[in-house]
């Protein structure tokens, strides 16, 4: 099914660098950078990857000079200058991340980089599994349109319990020193080897045929490269199977790795007209769908006790917990009915039913506080946190009328929602951590 290969990345000069000065020139993805974390790394390093990936705007910017122009020329300068260079041999590159969760338990995630060929999703090869939006996708678009490059990676996930893939690949980079070793100021370790074996990326390609991969993270990159290849093939003057922009950069992970994590993200809502908080207690308890239980405003002090009745709630039927500090009211809400219950959208699959995200997105924001798919795509109502106290401190944030604390979506779940066809709500995964930006580069 899916088809995987070696490629030739662009990637730092990391031997002329060392450790403290490489963790200056990577980034987090596009999609985390806020404007005072893109000054910040303005300033951290002459050449730091956001420059292509996030180059600023600026107020002169023109057809001719803009912040897609401006990418293109750094990057292929910084390759003309050395400060980047073309590997010269396919490679297919491990990375390994050693992090701590937020109750200090220490993983290690392993997964690897190579290029996977693009499929359209009824094609069943790559499986989405959330919902996208057209802003970021038209953003991204132009910029590969300008570098003709990934600049970052789709995170897949494949299903090899047996280890018949990692056996071979991870086996290969045993004794061998890293090419990269830093640690980022978040306390992220990331390691990086370079497996140039062509032994092992025919194991790796062989073991992948035939299975499909799911998209962890990067559904708009996925989406914008299709249409980038779509936009490459107009334009070709024949028709090549195996031209560069046919496939995409990724970053695979088995879904079995124990260093795989998935955290909650949390939901704010805010500025809907007319809300109620009361009115919205007293919906949930007369429905007769749901089991509230009234958990004390004095509960927020004790985040970690918090959490623990959610995951114990969790693992009973789908749930999440509703605080409103206008009533001062922490409930958690159990979902007890069923999936045939009519507060679904009628071509929501059943397994997406399931999901305590699915029911706070249908059946709460969409038909108790009227805040529709298309609210919800656009954000108008809605905003997102991750991290426990960062959700806490949301609630205390003026025009924030409530704070929606969430479970992680088990990777057992999102896999069943994959296989089934279903899309989840935007946001309903966060695969911990994120892969830096400007470790590999694919050229197209």
């Amino acid at each position: 099914m899916a088809e995987v290969k070696a490629f030739r990345g662009v990637r730092y000069g990391w031997e002329s660098m060392g450790p403290e000065e490489a963790s200056k020139v990577v980034a987090p993805p596009y999609d985390v950078i806020d404007e005072a974390m893109l000054g910040e790394l303005y300033r951290r390093h002459p050449q730091n990857v956001v420059r292509l990936d996030l180059n600023r705007r600026q107020a002169s910017d023109n057809v001719e000079n803009n912040r897609y122009t401006r990418a293109r020329r750094y990057m292929f300068d910084w390759l003309a200058q050395g400060v980047m260079i073309l590997e010269p041999e396919p490679a297919v590159y491990v990375h390994v991340q050693e992090f701590e969760d937020e109750a200090g338990t220490v993983y290690r995630r392993q997964g690897f980089m190579a290029l996977v060929r693009l499929a359209e999703y009824e094609e069943r090869v790559v499986l989405p599994h959330e919902r996208t939006l057209k802003g970021p996708k038209a953003d991204r678009l132009e910029l590969m349109k300008s570098t003709d490059a990934n600049l970052s990676q789709i995170f897949f996930l494949y299903d090899d319990e047996e280890g018949e893939v990692d056996g071979p690949l991870y086996g290969a980079t045993r004794g061998e020193a890293p090419a990269l070793d830093i640690r980022t100021e978040d306390g992220i370790r990331h390691q990086l080897w370079a497996v140039r074996d062509e032994v092992v990326h025919r194991a790796v390609a062989q073991g992948l045929q035939e299975r499909p991969l799911l998209i962890a993270d990067g559904h708009h990159r996925y989406e914008t490269a299709l249409a980038y290849r779509d936009f490459r093939r107009e334009v070709a003057e024949e028709a090549d199977a195996d031209a560069p922009y046919e496939f995409v950069m990724g970053f695979l992970v088995n879904m079995h790795d124990p260093g795989l994590q998935v955290f909650p993200t949390h939901r704010v809502v805010h500025s809907v007209e007319g809300f109620d908080g009361a009115r919205l207690r007293a919906q949930l308890e007369s429905a007769g769908l749901y089991r509230v239980e009234d958990l004390g405003w004095d509960l927020l002090d004790d985040l970690d006790g918090l959490r623990e009745r959610l995951e114990a709630a969790g693992r009973e039927y789908p749930s999440f917990v509703v605080a409103m500090e206008s009533d001062e009211a922490l409930l958690l809400v159990q979902y007890v009915g069923g999936v045939d219950a009519p507060v679904f959208d009628e071509e929501t699959p059943e397994e997406v039913r399931r999901l305590d995200v699915a029911i706070l997105h249908e059946a709460l924001f969409d038909r108790m506080l009227g805040i529709d798919r298309a609210a919800q795509e656009a954000k108008s109502n809605l905003g997102y946190v991750k991290g426990w106290a960062e959700a806490r401190a949301a609630l205390d944030e003026p025009g924030h009328q409530m704070v929606v604390f969430m479970n992680a979506t088990p990777v057992e779940q999102v896999n069943r929602v994959c296989l089934s066809g279903g899309k989840m709500p935007q946001k309903s995964t966060f695969f911990y951590p994120k892969v830096l930006s400007g470790l590999v580069i694919n050229l197209l």
